[in-house]
């Protein structure tokens, strides 16, 4: 569930936006507080995901909030709430990188429209850190391999060399790269294992989605051009694969990378 911070200076107002925000499963509503000195107090503690601010508060309003917001909880999303009259103050607010704003009286259907994007924006916040979280380890991982280069035997340096040089082709298997290097499937499988601590498929595995993640984030190329640049020989056969170990298909891989772009 995704944290929420109401910040206004009304106990209507407040209790309000409460109850709307308690009728999406997805949020609740951590803290409350009455003036821009005390949400920021409370947001040093929690760095709540969402925060709705009213402009007009005493003590410190609502636009210094999210300036110092922004500097300690960078990743927390501000929605202000104000009113008519405060329309200068919006322009200001969206300069500062505020998701939107909701006029008083707040509609509930406003709301609701409002609450179902934020949970689209915390959404592809979190299944895209979950995707580099997965591309920093593979890398790491990656990058352990070639480290070792130095401890293989030429015939693992040999084959590291040759998958490289041709894992965009979709026949690439275990028992060619075998004989290529003039050793059998089994011995060569062993001995990848051995000394890179990853299995051939596996590292072959690797490789070509570490492509695939670059070519999708990077381009606009149809996925069927990269499932094969990358060495799968279908687009079925590639979405399966990408699906199964990142949990999301090509595709919407794409359109997370899109949308973060914009958050």
């Amino acid at each position: 569930m995704y944290s929420v911070l109401i910040a206004d200076d009304e106990s209507i107002i407040r209790k309000g936006l409460k109850t709307f925000v308690e009728k999406h499963e997805d949020f609740y509503v951590e803290a409350m507080a009455e003036d821009g000195q005390e949400a920021l107090a409370i947001s040093e503690e929690i760095h709540p995901d969402v925060c709705l601010v009213d402009i007009n508060m005493p003590f410190m309003n609502g636009l210094d909030f999210i300036e110092r917001l922004n500097k300690i909880s960078p990743n927390s999303i501000c929605v202000v709430i104000t009113g008519y009259d405060d329309f200068i103050y919006i322009q200001k607010a969206l300069r500062m990188h505020v998701k939107d704003y909701l006029l008083k009286p707040v509609s509930e259907n406003d709301f609701n429209r409002l609450m179902n994007e934020l949970k689209e924006v915390l959404e592809t916040r979190v299944k895209t850190n979950e995707i580099r979280t997965w591309q920093d380890n593979n890398n790491d991982k990656l990058k352990s391999i070639d480290a070792g280069d130095n401890s293989y035997s030429e015939k693992i340096k040999d084959a590291r060399k040759y998958i490289k040089e041709h894992f965009s082709d979709p026949a690439l298997s275990l028992g060619e790269t075998a004989d290529h290097i003039h050793v059998s499937a089994p011995y060569l499988s062993k001995k990848f294992k051995e000394e890179t601590g990853d299995s051939f498929g596996d590292y072959l595995q690797r490789l070509r989605l570490s492509k695939a993640l670059a070519l999708l984030a990077d381009g606009d190329a149809p996925i069927y051009e990269i499932a094969f640049e990358c060495g799968y020989s279908s687009q079925h056969y590639f979405s399966t694969a990408f699906k199964k170990e990142l949990n999301i298909s090509p595709a919407d891989y794409r359109k997370n990378v899109q949308k973060k772009e914009k958050v």
